[in-house]
Protein backbone atom coordinates (compact mmCIF):
# COMPACT_ATOMS: atom_id res chain seq x y z
CA UNK A 1 0.00 0.00 0.00
CA UNK A 2 1.34 3.66 -0.48
CA UNK A 3 2.56 4.83 2.58
CA UNK A 4 2.68 8.34 1.17
CA UNK A 5 -0.86 8.13 0.11
CA UNK A 6 -2.22 7.13 3.46
CA UNK A 7 -0.52 9.77 5.23
CA UNK A 8 -1.67 12.68 2.87
CA UNK A 9 -5.01 11.62 3.69
CA UNK A 10 -4.73 12.97 7.24
CA UNK A 11 -2.35 16.11 6.29
CA UNK A 12 -5.42 18.37 4.69
CA UNK A 13 -4.14 21.99 5.76
CA UNK A 14 -7.18 24.35 6.45
CA UNK A 15 -5.37 27.94 6.21
CA UNK A 16 -7.87 29.69 3.60
CA UNK A 17 -8.43 33.31 3.31
CA UNK A 18 -12.00 33.41 3.26
CA UNK A 19 -15.12 31.89 2.32
CA UNK A 20 -18.15 32.21 -0.23
CA UNK A 21 -21.33 32.00 2.08
CA UNK A 22 -24.35 33.37 -0.82
CA UNK A 23 -24.26 33.45 -4.36
CA UNK A 24 -23.53 30.54 -7.39
CA UNK A 25 -20.10 29.41 -5.58
CA UNK A 26 -21.73 29.10 -2.14
CA UNK A 27 -19.37 27.11 -0.41
CA UNK A 28 -15.94 27.73 -2.13
CA UNK A 29 -12.98 28.35 -0.02
CA UNK A 30 -10.34 30.03 -1.03
CA UNK A 31 -6.55 30.27 0.31
CA UNK A 32 -5.12 33.66 -0.84
CA UNK A 33 -1.33 34.15 -1.78
CA UNK A 34 -0.30 37.77 -3.40
CA UNK A 35 0.36 41.32 -2.40
CA UNK A 36 -2.78 41.78 -4.51
CA UNK A 37 -6.06 39.90 -5.49
CA UNK A 38 -8.43 41.58 -7.29
CA UNK A 39 -12.38 40.68 -6.78
CA UNK A 40 -15.12 41.06 -9.50
CA UNK A 41 -17.85 39.97 -12.87
CA UNK A 42 -14.88 40.60 -15.38
CA UNK A 43 -13.37 36.61 -16.18
CA UNK A 44 -9.63 38.40 -16.04
CA UNK A 45 -10.60 38.72 -12.55
CA UNK A 46 -8.15 36.85 -9.46
CA UNK A 47 -11.52 36.10 -7.55
CA UNK A 48 -14.41 36.05 -10.50
CA UNK A 49 -17.39 36.28 -8.67
CA UNK A 50 -21.02 35.79 -11.14
CA UNK A 51 -23.08 37.93 -9.57
CA UNK A 52 -25.10 40.81 -11.31
CA UNK A 53 -24.61 43.42 -8.90
CA UNK A 54 -21.19 43.04 -8.77
CA UNK A 55 -18.65 45.38 -10.92
CA UNK A 56 -16.32 44.31 -13.30
CA UNK A 57 -13.33 45.23 -11.20
CA UNK A 58 -15.34 45.53 -8.10
CA UNK A 59 -12.70 45.44 -5.16
CA UNK A 60 -9.22 44.13 -4.12
CA UNK A 61 -7.39 42.77 -1.12
CA UNK A 62 -4.25 44.13 -0.70
CA UNK A 63 -1.42 42.52 1.82
CA UNK A 64 0.12 45.37 3.90
CA UNK A 65 2.56 44.30 6.06
CA UNK A 66 1.40 40.79 6.62
CA UNK A 67 -1.99 42.11 7.04
CA UNK A 68 -4.49 42.15 4.43
CA UNK A 69 -6.80 45.60 3.65
CA UNK A 70 -9.90 45.36 1.34
CA UNK A 71 -9.88 48.24 -1.00
CA UNK A 72 -13.02 49.67 -3.13
CA UNK A 73 -12.44 50.10 -6.65
CA UNK A 74 -14.66 52.37 -8.05
CA UNK A 75 -17.79 50.42 -7.28
CA UNK A 76 -21.31 50.84 -8.07
CA UNK A 77 -22.88 49.25 -4.90
CA UNK A 78 -19.77 49.82 -2.89
CA UNK A 79 -18.12 47.04 -0.20
CA UNK A 80 -20.26 46.53 3.28
CA UNK A 81 -18.07 45.52 5.78
CA UNK A 82 -19.96 43.68 8.82
CA UNK A 83 -23.06 46.11 7.83
CA UNK A 84 -21.20 49.11 7.56
CA UNK A 85 -20.27 50.81 3.71
CA UNK A 86 -16.60 51.39 3.33
CA UNK A 87 -14.08 52.24 1.01
CA UNK A 88 -10.89 50.91 2.37
CA UNK A 89 -10.63 49.07 5.54
CA UNK A 90 -7.99 46.55 7.61
CA UNK A 91 -10.29 42.64 7.89
CA UNK A 92 -9.88 40.89 10.44
CA UNK A 93 -10.85 36.71 10.76
CA UNK A 94 -14.67 36.53 11.46
CA UNK A 95 -15.31 39.72 9.20
CA UNK A 96 -18.41 39.24 6.98
CA UNK A 97 -17.81 41.42 3.75
CA UNK A 98 -21.01 41.89 1.17
CA UNK A 99 -19.87 42.79 -2.55
CA UNK A 100 -22.80 43.26 -4.78
CA UNK A 101 -25.27 40.34 -3.26
CA UNK A 102 -22.22 37.98 -2.54
CA UNK A 103 -21.70 37.85 1.20
CA UNK A 104 -18.12 36.48 2.01
CA UNK A 105 -16.71 35.79 5.27
CA UNK A 106 -12.69 36.19 5.84
CA UNK A 107 -10.93 33.70 7.83
CA UNK A 108 -10.22 30.33 8.01
CA UNK A 109 -12.89 27.72 8.02
CA UNK A 110 -14.80 27.51 11.61
CA UNK A 111 -14.34 23.82 11.56
CA UNK A 112 -12.00 20.74 9.63
CA UNK A 113 -15.10 18.44 9.43
CA UNK A 114 -16.57 21.31 7.04
CA UNK A 115 -13.87 20.47 4.45
CA UNK A 116 -14.96 17.26 2.72
CA UNK A 117 -15.91 17.44 -0.95
CA UNK A 118 -12.88 19.66 -2.21
CA UNK A 119 -10.62 17.22 -4.85
CA UNK A 120 -7.77 16.02 -3.06
CA UNK A 121 -5.11 18.57 -1.49
CA UNK A 122 -1.51 18.10 -2.03
CA UNK A 123 0.99 17.56 1.22
CA UNK A 124 3.02 20.35 2.13
CA UNK A 125 2.25 23.80 2.57
CA UNK A 126 0.87 26.06 -0.57
CA UNK A 127 3.70 28.27 -1.69
CA UNK A 128 1.37 30.61 -4.18
CA UNK A 129 -1.65 30.71 -6.00
CA UNK A 130 -5.59 30.20 -5.10
CA UNK A 131 -6.45 26.25 -3.77
CA UNK A 132 -10.76 26.24 -3.32
CA UNK A 133 -12.09 23.72 -1.18
CA UNK A 134 -15.38 23.11 -1.69
CA UNK A 135 -17.69 23.11 1.82
CA UNK A 136 -21.28 21.31 2.50
CA UNK A 137 -24.12 23.20 4.61
CA UNK A 138 -25.83 26.49 3.06
CA UNK A 139 -27.58 28.61 5.81
CA UNK A 140 -30.39 31.32 5.23
CA UNK A 141 -29.24 33.46 8.17
CA UNK A 142 -25.67 33.96 10.34
CA UNK A 143 -26.59 32.45 13.33
CA UNK A 144 -28.13 29.35 11.29
CA UNK A 145 -24.28 29.83 9.68
CA UNK A 146 -22.65 29.85 12.86
CA UNK A 147 -24.72 26.86 14.63
CA UNK A 148 -25.04 24.10 11.44
CA UNK A 149 -20.80 23.04 11.35
CA UNK A 150 -21.27 22.08 15.27
CA UNK A 151 -24.24 20.43 14.33
CA UNK A 152 -22.80 18.87 11.62
CA UNK A 153 -19.86 17.98 13.53
CA UNK A 154 -21.99 16.27 16.13
CA UNK A 155 -24.07 14.21 14.29
CA UNK A 156 -20.64 12.86 12.09
CA UNK A 157 -18.78 12.17 15.57
CA UNK A 158 -21.99 10.57 17.20
CA UNK A 159 -21.92 8.49 14.09
CA UNK A 160 -18.58 7.61 13.98
CA UNK A 161 -18.53 6.58 17.49
CA UNK A 162 -21.67 4.26 17.24
CA UNK A 163 -20.36 2.81 14.13
CA UNK A 164 -17.38 1.95 15.67
CA UNK A 165 -19.02 0.39 18.98
CA UNK A 166 -20.91 -1.61 17.35
CA UNK A 167 -18.29 -2.66 15.29
CA UNK A 168 -16.01 -3.47 18.01
CA UNK A 169 -19.10 -5.03 20.35
CA UNK A 170 -19.18 -8.07 17.56
CA UNK A 171 -15.66 -8.42 17.23
CA UNK A 172 -13.93 -11.11 19.98
CA UNK A 173 -11.61 -9.63 22.25
CA UNK A 174 -8.09 -11.01 21.38
CA UNK A 175 -4.68 -10.96 23.77
CA UNK A 176 -2.59 -8.64 22.78
CA UNK A 177 0.40 -10.90 24.00
CA UNK A 178 -0.81 -13.11 21.13
CA UNK A 179 1.51 -13.36 18.15
CA UNK A 180 -0.55 -14.95 16.30
CA UNK A 181 -3.59 -13.00 16.71
CA UNK A 182 -1.91 -9.86 16.16
CA UNK A 183 -0.36 -11.03 12.86
CA UNK A 184 -4.34 -11.62 12.06
CA UNK A 185 -5.20 -8.23 12.94
CA UNK A 186 -2.99 -6.08 11.29
CA UNK A 187 -3.46 -8.67 8.13
CA UNK A 188 -6.87 -7.69 8.14
CA UNK A 189 -6.72 -4.05 8.91
CA UNK A 190 -3.76 -3.83 6.00
CA UNK A 191 -6.65 -4.98 3.62
CA UNK A 192 -9.24 -3.01 4.68
CA UNK A 193 -6.75 -0.13 4.39
CA UNK A 194 -5.72 -1.35 1.27
CA UNK A 195 -9.19 -1.19 -0.65
CA UNK A 196 -10.10 2.25 0.83
CA UNK A 197 -6.90 3.48 -1.36
CA UNK A 198 -7.96 1.95 -4.36
CA UNK A 199 -11.61 3.14 -3.96
CA UNK A 200 -9.93 6.51 -3.61
CA UNK A 201 -7.01 5.72 -6.71
CA UNK A 202 -10.51 4.58 -8.75
CA UNK A 203 -12.29 8.00 -8.29
CA UNK A 204 -9.27 9.88 -9.52
CA UNK A 205 -8.48 11.57 -6.17
CA UNK A 206 -4.64 10.36 -6.44
CA UNK A 207 -3.35 12.92 -3.83
CA UNK A 208 0.20 12.13 -5.47
CA UNK A 209 -0.82 12.76 -8.66
CA UNK A 210 -3.35 16.44 -7.44
CA UNK A 211 -0.02 17.10 -5.43
CA UNK A 212 2.13 17.15 -8.92
CA UNK A 213 -0.62 18.74 -10.71
CA UNK A 214 -1.07 21.67 -7.88
CA UNK A 215 2.38 22.40 -8.40
CA UNK A 216 2.42 23.40 -12.51
CA UNK A 217 -0.90 25.08 -11.64
CA UNK A 218 1.71 27.57 -8.86
CA UNK A 219 4.14 27.77 -11.16
CA UNK A 220 1.50 28.82 -14.13
CA UNK A 221 -0.32 31.01 -11.45
CA UNK A 222 3.06 32.95 -10.81
CA UNK A 223 3.46 33.38 -14.58
CA UNK A 224 -0.27 34.83 -15.18
CA UNK A 225 0.50 37.13 -12.67
CA UNK A 226 3.89 38.40 -14.18
CA UNK A 227 1.77 38.46 -17.94
CA UNK A 228 3.60 35.81 -18.88
CA UNK A 229 0.60 33.83 -20.64
CA UNK A 230 2.51 31.86 -23.10
CA UNK A 231 4.59 30.10 -19.78
CA UNK A 232 1.40 29.93 -18.06
CA UNK A 233 -0.44 28.34 -20.69
CA UNK A 234 2.13 26.22 -20.86
CA UNK A 235 2.06 24.88 -16.97
CA UNK A 236 -1.95 24.74 -16.79
CA UNK A 237 -2.16 22.35 -19.69
CA UNK A 238 0.66 20.35 -17.71
CA UNK A 239 -1.24 20.65 -14.90
CA UNK A 240 -4.54 19.35 -16.51
CA UNK A 241 -3.01 16.24 -18.05
CA UNK A 242 -2.01 15.21 -14.71
CA UNK A 243 -5.48 16.10 -12.86
CA UNK A 244 -7.33 16.99 -15.87
CA UNK A 245 -10.54 18.09 -13.09
CA UNK A 246 -8.56 20.62 -11.53
CA UNK A 247 -10.70 23.49 -11.62
CA UNK A 248 -8.92 26.30 -11.23
CA UNK A 249 -5.81 25.34 -14.18
CA UNK A 250 -8.97 25.33 -16.31
CA UNK A 251 -10.12 28.39 -15.60
CA UNK A 252 -6.71 30.31 -16.04
CA UNK A 253 -6.02 28.26 -18.81
CA UNK A 254 -8.87 29.96 -20.38
CA UNK A 255 -7.72 33.67 -19.05
CA UNK A 256 -4.26 32.97 -20.12
CA UNK A 257 -5.41 32.44 -23.46
CA UNK A 258 -7.43 35.00 -23.59
CA UNK A 259 -4.88 37.67 -22.47
CA UNK A 260 -2.29 35.85 -24.70
CA UNK A 261 -4.75 36.82 -27.72
CA UNK A 262 -4.97 39.90 -26.35
CA UNK A 263 -1.54 40.96 -26.41
CA UNK A 264 -1.13 39.51 -30.40
CA UNK A 265 -3.93 41.47 -31.34
CA UNK A 266 -2.65 44.72 -30.07
CA UNK A 267 1.09 44.10 -31.27
CA UNK A 268 0.22 43.19 -34.43
CA UNK A 269 -2.68 46.12 -34.85
CA UNK A 270 0.18 48.48 -33.94
CA UNK A 271 2.62 46.81 -36.14
CA UNK A 272 0.17 47.10 -38.87
CA UNK A 273 0.42 50.83 -38.02
CA UNK A 274 3.96 51.02 -38.12
CA UNK A 275 4.28 49.40 -41.23
CA UNK A 276 1.82 51.50 -43.17
CA UNK A 277 3.81 54.74 -41.91
CA UNK A 278 6.71 53.10 -43.44
CA UNK A 279 8.16 52.57 -39.61
CA UNK A 280 9.69 49.41 -40.69
CA UNK A 281 12.12 49.21 -37.32
CA UNK A 282 9.14 49.63 -35.30
CA UNK A 283 7.01 47.19 -36.92
CA UNK A 284 9.75 44.96 -37.56
CA UNK A 285 9.93 44.86 -33.27
CA UNK A 286 6.18 44.74 -33.05
CA UNK A 287 5.93 41.78 -35.42
CA UNK A 288 8.66 39.47 -34.01
CA UNK A 289 7.24 40.10 -30.47
CA UNK A 290 4.09 38.55 -31.94
CA UNK A 291 5.95 35.27 -33.54
CA UNK A 292 7.49 35.03 -29.66
CA UNK A 293 4.14 35.32 -28.27
CA UNK A 294 2.35 32.53 -30.60
CA UNK A 295 5.38 30.67 -31.25
CA UNK A 296 3.23 28.43 -33.57
CA UNK A 297 4.01 28.56 -36.99
CA UNK A 298 0.45 27.31 -37.89
CA UNK A 299 -1.23 30.21 -36.49
CA UNK A 300 -2.17 32.38 -38.88
CA UNK A 301 -1.35 35.38 -36.68
CA UNK A 302 1.90 34.20 -36.77
CA UNK A 303 2.57 33.35 -40.20
CA UNK A 304 0.91 37.02 -41.21
CA UNK A 305 4.10 38.31 -38.17
CA UNK A 306 6.46 36.47 -40.48
CA UNK A 307 5.46 37.36 -43.54
CA UNK A 308 5.69 40.90 -42.81
CA UNK A 309 8.79 40.31 -41.19
CA UNK A 310 10.05 38.62 -44.90
CA UNK A 311 8.72 41.75 -46.51
CA UNK A 312 10.26 44.14 -44.49
CA UNK A 313 13.72 42.56 -45.22
CA UNK A 314 13.07 42.86 -48.80
CA UNK A 315 11.99 46.83 -48.45
CA UNK A 316 15.69 47.04 -46.30
CA UNK A 317 17.54 45.55 -49.15
CA UNK A 318 16.40 47.20 -51.83
CA UNK A 319 16.62 50.75 -49.98
CA UNK A 320 20.42 50.46 -49.72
Amino acid sequence: MNADLKTSLIQMPIEVMFTILSGPESGVAYKLVGQTITLGRDADNDVVLPDAKSSRKHACLEQRNGQYWIKDLGSQNGIILNGQTVRECLLKNGDQLMIGSTLIRFGPPQSLSLINSAPPIPQGPLSSGINPTKIRGTSHSRQQQNFMPVIIAVLVIGGLIFFLSGSTSKKKHFDINDDSTLDTEIEDLSTVNDKQVQEIQRKGKDTQQYSEAQAFYQRGFREFRESNFSRAIQNFEAALALYPEHPLAKRYLDRSRLKLNELVTEGLERGEKDFQLQKYSAAFNEYRTVMLLKNDPRDKMYQLAQKRIEAIDLIMVNSR
